[in-house]
């Protein structure tokens, strides 16, 4: 699916900006103030924006779901380690 939607770069403040429908926005599942990549693919031109990977929750608190884990196996562990 291909959605269209043209438009102008604009000066805001120092920087460049562009708008993007709504249209666009909801086909992408994107909103205001979500974090987004822009790339440029330097053999046609394009410029492609993405959401950003914002999954990074896993990341953040990996000891913490590790002892999680870890406490909610420690009966089978311990009825294991006497096998």
């Amino acid at each position: 699916m291909a959605i269209k939607s043209p438009t102008k770069i604009f000066k805001s403040g120092n920087s460049s900006a562009v708008r993007i429908s709504k249209d666009i926005m909801d086909a992408a599942g994107l909103k205001v103030g979500d974090k987004i990549n822009v790339t440029l693919n330097s053999h046609d031109g394009s410029v492609v924006i993405k959401a950003a990977d914002t999954d990074n929750k896993a990341h953040d608190h990996f000891s913490e779901i590790l002892n999680q884990g870890l406490d909610e196996d420690q009966a089978i562990l311990d009825f294991l380690k006497d096998k």
